[in-house]
């Protein structure tokens, strides 16, 4: 059994999709198959029941992949303390959820050169229980909901924006109020993906005056378009994300005032003394200070 295999399981896992886990792995389709084919023999069970429309777990599947999950961050938590041993500690593992982290690693990186900066892509949920569980040095979440022992600093607050097809029959309007989206579909963060998000979203359009119909729930913009872009659904979505994922097609519509609002925030340990995060935490207060982290359309 290799690393290697149990990262493809995971992200096959996690996409239901070989092509998509291969994307996501940057490595060929083919790769995925044949080492995930090579762990089934070793087990002498099927992780996966496949067809040419869908990929499931099996029983064997969904027993294995906590522990898969488990072993693959030890071997990650392993080779981090490492290499924070050799760098004299002054690597950071920082958490990012799905478009937050381009703007923020593009400003604050090179203000920071004696400090390495490792970024892991997760969802908050996530995020929160790496940083408790030390895995984590610091997280960028959308609108989290914090356990005990955990410190944020708020680096934006931002707009619930609309991302519609550009026939429809809303995207001639310059706003939208957010009881015209009643009965539409939409597409929105699912709720077991970051459930204070969710209910936030769905709580603010309620409050507006919006009757919720939820058409499907999808982790991502980039997930998201191609129900927009057909018709299917409408988005909502922030303007990071927006600015993250132009797409002809698509015209993106914020809220009469006063609209709805998530927030960014940035957290870490309450206990953690180490300068490299202190230091860390300074520069991106510098940059939301000077509106630097906010998409251009919504700077002063």
């Amino acid at each position: 059994m290799e690393l290697r295999q149990l990262e493809y399981v995971l992200a096959v896992a996690e996409e239901l999709h070989f092509g998509r886990a291969a994307e996501r792995m940057h490595v060929a389709q083919q790769s995925v198959s044949e080492q995930i084919r090579r762990l089934e023999r070793e087990l002498g069970a099927p992780l996966f029941t496949r067809t040419s429309r869908r990929v499931a777990l099996t029983t064997a599947g969904e027993a294995f992949l906590p522990e898969a999950r488990r072993t693959v961050d030890a071997a990650r938590h392993a080779l981090d303390v490492g290499r924070r041993a050799a760098h004299g500690g002054t690597e950071v593992r920082v958490g990012y959820a799905d478009d937050l982290g381009s703007r923020l690693f593009g400003l604050a990186v090179p203000r920071v050169p004696s400090i390495t900066v490792a970024p892991r892509p997760m969802t908050t949920p996530e995020q929160l229980a790496a940083l408790t569980e030390h895995r984590l040095d610091l997280g960028l979440c959308w609108t989290p909901d914090l356990p005990p022992g955990l410190a944020s600093l708020l680096v934006a607050r931002e707009p619930l924006i609309a991302a519609l097809a550009a026939g429809h029959p809303l995207a001639g309007e310059p706003t939208l109020d957010p009881a015209r989206l009643s009965h539409e579909p939409l597409t929105v963060v699912p709720r077991d993906v970051n459930p204070a998000l969710h209910d936030r979203i769905i709580g603010q359009l309620t409050t507006r005056g919006a009757t919720v119909s939820v058409h499907q729930e999808i982790p991502s913009l980039d997930r998201m378009l191609p129900l927009v872009l057909t018709g299917a659904a409408i988005a909502i979505t922030s303007p990071s994300a927006a600015a993250a994922h132009p797409s002809p097609g698509v015209a993106y519509r914020y809220f009469t005032d006063p609209s709805p609002e998530i927030d960014c925030r940035l957290v870490w340990r309450r206990d953690d003394s180490g300068a490299a995060v202190a230091r860390l935490v300074e520069v991106v207060r510098e940059l939301r200070d000077g509106g630097a982290l906010l998409p251009p359309e919504l700077r002063d």
